[in-house]
């Protein structure tokens, strides 16, 4: 007897089996020893705590804890259930009541769970009691008792397991299933002793395909409710609370596992579901899914779907940190196998509702996944597919922010990162980023900087602004920094972010000194010396920048920003090996950088055959031509060896005139040959109709360096004759020369000199002088003032066409720019043009002369450029006032 103390007893059966308890069996196993009694005593009073008919049951001492599966009676209708009441099920109920009435007391009970079958339709589900709420046992005589376990109901040590313990007040762990009830319901009663139960029944499947070592399912009535069962302390994974804006996503709000790390195995269920899920959100995610998977009592298949996308976050999370420290070829295959788990558990779970919130955040680990991939199209389209209310993690709005700003949508990106923002510094933590939390993770001031840039991508300077300013006012202050950490760097950062606003709002020269200054206090920063590169690039100083480029690698060879803006340089340069090695180096490693990116497209777009045109419709020149159109084309290859060209050329020309219409059409092939500071053109041409001919054209421009580049043409059958002279069969030869002198983009200084010989004789000579200079600029706007000075000569005095002896011209030109659409690469420029001055013909004295233009400028993506415009214009040729209108348009298509 002493050795039968400590023994515990279960009876179980075979999953979805029916037994019929015969009334003599139930008896003997009754008033047999230890399995219903632990020392033999006897209390008659206790028969009604059994029954649940004298209040609460008594604790049973912490020692003996039984193993307990909860009791559930099935309630007939008054119609028999299909399997229902036979004289043996009969007789087994009626001893099971003589049983309970007449037994001794036992200390160690063994509880039975009961899986009723399927009642028809229309069968009522009452309510469960409550466990210290007496109910009579509900019983009729077609009700059969039916014994049953759900399949891994028990893990192989359940019989040891220690129990939770229940509150008067709190319903357990995951209550039973509700038995159906005939047509006039009585109560049932659900048995608990004080000695709470080790194993709850557990929660169901509601639908579906039961997922790998997850509870079997409870059949449910149709037109019934769902049974309720949260799991203490916790909300039901994925559920709506009532005045919640979102829905909840997530499981319990559960960040941290126990202070005391307990036996998992044995504890109660509230207690592992707690850690469970706390080493889930802190890191521990695969630990505790196997943890989970070995008490299938405490979770439900819901739960173990959670926690299995908590763990392919923690492998998403992983293997973005690995891709993002390497730079071998391998770098995202932690990313890939992630994506592989991520579809695996996605097509193993149902496609119920209980499920859409494990989805939706799956969803955000493979939009966070993607994103770290570089696939950022398949990103947002994943992201897309979660429902606006749901909870998304910081994580998975920061990498959605940062492909909408790959894939030049800015408006988009500005959206997200502003709610991530709204989240990361909200109080406590979101229940959506669980998972990201711990260690390295995206912070406050780098969803800022992702906002920063998704502003200055739209031409938002104010706003670009105002977060600069935010993110300065949430920096602690400086000596409270800590010099360990990702903090370390955040005054570099907003230091970094100002000088690059200064130089894009206009004051280049202020930020690239902001720039140098913090290169003298960390003279070896990878991205403050890239910067400062990318800055002087942008000053029309591509030589230069690939020096700072180069000199940079030499100390970070491994800095992929670094080699995009060497490619960038070259390309600019015209240093096609270089650009060539960067492409080769770079490769498809590294999808997921937007500098590579940048670069790739312009590689790109240089590798692609272009077409080129200008159109241009005079009206009202009557002087030159009444009415005159001229198209100028080119086509050109691939390009070949990296620095050749074939093009193909085709000029057409169109002109009423006084003395007649005249057309002139010449085609062309040639090659076209660019290395480093060298450009060398030259084609073979033909003109048709009756003056046509066989010619050629051919050009050279050297740059000396980042400043001057000097340049000179030859054209044996020039296009730029004025159209009278066209009309008097005249043609002639062309050569020219000219010196540039770039200070940057913002100064310019060019200086040519042309002369043309015509076939009637006469030599035509022509100086010109220019100079620019950009007076404003701000975000949106550039204003710049020309000075236009010119002259021109003629030999011959009574030629059929405008032919001055010796004029001069002198003119001012204002121009504004600005920019009315900006959208990443792409946007509209409207240029607004003013210019007046004096012209003086010899012979006819001094006149104003003045036009206006209007132009819009087009970029979209791939480097394709659109431009079209009008212009107006007042010109006084041999003393008559003339004015005219032009139209004009400019396409250069890569393709």
């Amino acid at each position: 007897m002493d050795n039968n103390r400590q023994q515990q007893c279960t009876t179980v059966a075979p999953s979805n089996r029916r037994i019929l308890l015969h009334a003599p069996l139930v008896l003997l196993l009754v008033a047999s020893g230890p399995c219903f009694s632990a020392d033999g005593e006897t209390e008659a009073g206790r028969v009604n705590e059994i029954a649940g008919t004298n209040g609460a049951p008594n604790a049973a001492p912490r020692d003996l804890q039984p193993t307990v599966v909860s009791i559930q009676i099935a309630q007939a209708d008054s119609v028999p259930p299909p399997h229902a009441t036979t004289p043996i099920a009969q007789a087994s109920d009626a001893s099971m009541q003589i049983a309970q009435a007449s037994s001794p007391q036992p200390t160690m009970p063994t509880t039975v769970v009961v899986e009723p079958e399927a009642p028809p339709s229309s069968a009522p589900v009452p309510a469960a009691q409550a466990t210290n709420t007496p109910a009579p046992v509900a019983q009729t005589p077609d009700a059969p008792m039916l014994l049953a376990q759900a399949e891994n109901a028990q893990p192989p040590d359940a019989s040891t397991l220690p129990a939770p313990t229940m509150s008067d007040t709190s319903a357990p762990p995951s209550p039973a299933p509700i038995a159906p009830a005939s047509d006039t319901p009585p109560k049932a009663v659900q048995t608990a002793p004080t000695a709470p139960s080790i194993a709850p029944t557990q929660t169901a499947q509601a639908s579906g395909t039961p997922l790998p070592n997850s509870p079997a399912p409870v059949p449910q009535m149709p037109g019934t409710p769902p049974p309720s069962s949260p799991a203490p302390n916790s909300q039901t994974p994925g559920a709506q609370l009532p005045g919640e804006p979102t829905q909840r996503s997530q499981g319990p709000d559960v960040e941290t596992p126990n202070p005391q790390a307990p036996n998992l195995r044995t504890a109660d269920v509230e207690t592992v579901r707690n850690d469970v899920f706390g080493l889930a959100a802190s890191g521990g995610a695969v630990k505790a899914l196997d943890e989970a998977k070995a008490r299938p009592d405490a979770f439900s298949a819901v739960d173990i779907a959670q926690l299995e996308e908590l763990a392919i976050r923690q492998q998403v999370r992983g293997g973005r940190d690995k891709s993002r420290s390497m730079t071998s070829s391998d770098r995202f295959d932690g990313i890939d196998n992630a994506l592989r788990a991520a579809d695996d558990l996605d097509k193993r779970m149902p496609t119920t509702p209980e499920y859409t919130p494990v989805r939706t955040a799956l969803a955000g680990d493979r939009t966070v996944a993607y994103a770290a991939r570089g696939d950022m199209k398949t990103a947002v389209t994943t992201f897309e597919t979660i429902p606006s209310d749901a909870e998304i993690s910081i994580d998975a709005l920061s990498a959605v922010g940062d492909a909408y700003l790959y894939l030049s949508e800015p408006g988009k990106a500005n959206a997200v990162y502003e709610r991530a923002l709204k989240q990361a510094t909200a109080s406590p933590t979101d229940r959506a980023t669980r998972g990201f939390q711990y260690g390295a993770r995206t912070r406050p001031i780098e969803l800022r900087e992702g906002l920063f840039w998704s502003y200055i991508d739209q031409g938002r300077a104010t706003d670009a602004k105002q977060v600069l300013d935010d993110m300065g006012n949430a920096l602690p202050p400086a000596k409270d920094v800590q010099t360990v950490g990702p903090e370390e760097s955040d005054y570099l950062r907003y230091y970094r972010l100002r000088a690059q606003y200064l130089i894009f709002t206009g004051h280049v020269d202020q930020g690239i000194a902001a720039l140098e200054e913090l290169e003298k206090q960390v003279p070896f920063n990878a991205e403050i010396r890239a910067a400062h590169a990318d800055a002087v690039s942008g000053q029309s100083h591509p030589r230069q920048a690939i020096a700072m480029y180069r000199a940079s690698l030499t100390d970070h060879p491994d800095s992929v920003e670094m080699l995009a803006g060497l490619g960038r340089a070259a390309l600019t340069a015209d240093d096609y090996a270089t650009a060539k090695n960067v492409d080769q180096t770079l490769d498809n490693t590294f999808p997921d950088s937007g500098a590579v990116r940048g670069f790739k497209r312009d590689y790109n777009a240089y590798r692609s055959p272009v077409f080129t045109t200008d159109l241009s419709y005079e009206h009202g020149n009557s002087a030159l031509a009444d009415n005159s159109f001229t198209s100028d084309s080119y086509v050109y290859s691939q390009p070949f060896g990296d620095n050749w060209r074939v093009f193909s050329h085709t000029f057409f020309g169109y002109a009423q005139t006084d003395s007649g219409n005249v057309s002139r059409t010449r085609t062309g092939v040639g090659g076209d040959y660019r290395h480093g500071p060298l450009t060398v053109q030259g084609e073979v041409t033909r003109s048709f109709g009756s003056d046509g001919r066989t010619g050629g054209r051919g050009s050279i421009a050297y740059a000396l360096n980042d400043y001057w580049t000097v340049s000179g043409g030859l054209d044996t059958n020039d296009n730029s004759l004025p159209w009278k002279a066209y009309a008097a069969h005249i043609w002639g030869r062309s050569a020219n020369v000219s010196v540039v002198y770039r200070q940057n983009d913002r100064r310019e200084v060019k200086l040519s000199y042309g002369v043309s010989r015509y076939s009637d004789s006469n030599l035509h000579q022509e100086i010109s002088a220019t100079a620019t200079q950009r007076v404003y600029t701000s975000a949106n706007q550039q204003v710049n003032v020309s000075l236009d000075l010119g002259t021109d000569s003629n030999t011959r005095q009574d030629a059929p066409y405008f032919n001055p002896n010796r004029d001069y011209a002198a003119a001012a030109t204002v121009m504004h720019q600005l920019t009315l659409w900006k959208k990443g690469d792409m946007g509209l420029q409207q240029r607004v043009s003013v210019s007046g001055g004096v012209y003086n013909e010899r012979g006819f004295g001094t006149s104003a002369l003045w036009s206006a233009r209007l132009e819009h400028a087009w970029t979209f993506k791939h480097d394709i450029t659109l431009s079209y415009g009008v212009e107006v214009s007042s010109h006084a040729y041999d003393g008559e006032r003339e004015r005219s209108e032009t139209g004009f348009m400019s396409v250069n298509l890569p393709f």
